[in-house]
Order: C-alpha cells, then sequence, then structure tokens
C-alpha cells in the first residue's frame, strides 16, 4: 500500500484558512525576525510556534497544522505561505494508479470545502486544460513543456481577490509521476499556497471579489 505522508481533513483545510484569512498580511509579507527571541514573540502574535528556518520558518498552528513561510533570505520578505493537505508515496510505479485515484478524490473533496469559503475560484484545471494560467512564484523549469510532459501541476485552482496585500490563494495537487517514456514511483502532493505581492504575478484580480471574513 502507497505511505500516506500527510492527511488533514476538508474540515481541517477549511478551519486553517479561516484563521489565515484574519492575519495582518502586511506583517506577514514584511518577513521574519531574524533574532529568536524576537521571531518567538512574532510567531506568538499570529498563534504559530515556531519549527525551524531553512530557506524560510516552518511553524506549527494552534490547529495543529505546519506551515512554510518562504522566504529568500533570513529577515528577508515573506513570499508565500505554503500548507500540505495531503501527500502519499507509492513504493513503486504498479500502485500510481491507487495513488493517483487517492489523490482525485481528496482533491475533490478539499476543492468542494474551499468553494464553500472562498466562492468558485478565478479559475481551475488540469495540467492539459488550454487556457492554463501563468501561476504566481513558478521556477524557470516550470515551463509550458515540463507541465506537459509532467504533468506537473496536475490539478490548480486559483482565487484572485481585490482586498490590497491580499494572498492569491493557489490549491495545487502534483501527482509525481515522472513523463510518459520515463515513469516514476508516485509522489503526490495537495497543497494550499498562499502567494504575497512580491511574487510575480502577471493577473489582475477577478472584477468585484473581496476576500471574506477580511
Amino acid at each position: 500500500m502507497p505511505a500516506l505522508t500527510a492527511d488533514r481533513s476538508p474540515d481541517q483545510l477549511v478551519a486553517e484558512l479561516e484563521r489565515l484569512i484574519g492575519v495582518d498580511w502586511p506583517t506577514v509579507w514584511a518577513g521574519v525576525p531574524e533574532d529568536a527571541e524576537k521571531r518567538a514573540r512574532w510567531c506568538a502574535g499570529f498563534d504559530w510556534r515556531p519549527l525551524w528556518a531553512e530557506a524560510g520558518l516552518r511553524v506549527r498552528t494552534s490547529l495543529g497544522g505546519r506551515l512554510y513561510l518562504a522566504s529568500a533570505a533570513p529577515g528577508g520578505p515573506v513570499t508565500r505561505i505554503d500548507h500540505t493537505v495531503w501527500s502519499a508515496r507509492a513504493r513503486d510505479t504498479d500502485e500510481n494508479p491507487l495513488v493517483t485515484d487517492l489523490a482525485e478524490a481528496h482533491w475533490t473533496a478539499c476543492l468542494t470545502a474551499l468553494r464553500g469559503l472562498l466562492g468558485n475560484p478565478t479559475w481551475h484545471g488540469t495540467w492539459n486544460t488550454p487556457d492554463f494560467p501563468e501561476l504566481p512564484g513558478r521556477g524557470p523549469w516550470y515551463s509550458p513543456q515540463w507541465r506537459l510532459d509532467q504533468r506537473d501541476p496536475y490539478r490548480v485552482a486559483v482565487w484572485r481577490f481585490r482586498t490590497p496585500g491580499a494572498p492569491v490563494f493557489e490549491l495545487k495537487a502534483t501527482l509525481g509521476t515522472g513523463s510518459e517514456d520515463r515513469p516514476t514511483a508516485a509522489d503526490a502532493r495537495i497543497e494550499l499556497s498562499c502567494h504575497g505581492p512580491r511574487e510575480p504575478d502577471n493577473h489582475e484580480p477577478a472584477q468585484g471579489t473581496d476576500v471574506r471574513r477580511n
């Protein structure tokens, strides 16, 4: 059987996001203090517990989830927050179809739950959807050709809002199965990312939208 390495329920995802929506985003984007004592106080202001710092900071939330605050340098601006909702690894390629089915089922449940909180996404689709958008915060390896060859990301839903300083919310599923000619054992993941204004983003937010509970 595949190894399940993260398994947060859709209700837990919504609860974590409800807490995130209410944070002081300008303070988050400004960056995490380098000094350990100041960092602990900074985290306490969000009801987070610092875990370890490496290319950013990992924290534990009061609801038991783990967040990754990405930053290019210690003390630098936070560019996004990642929360892994679900992940599973196949022992070999024979288990890839099962991992894919599990990922699809959890994706559907998570997307339905987020629709109840955020409304319909600005965009959602799969790796081969013709109008697949340019997503924020992607490295050069995330070219259209990479996406088509690797089916990475496999599914994406994006919410954009007009509230100043509000994140771009992205729910993303990856399978990690490699390409058709070079398949690998699945390393699947469903992740929620909150992208900050400092990440590359060439798209305007949807008209007439706002962040709930802001």
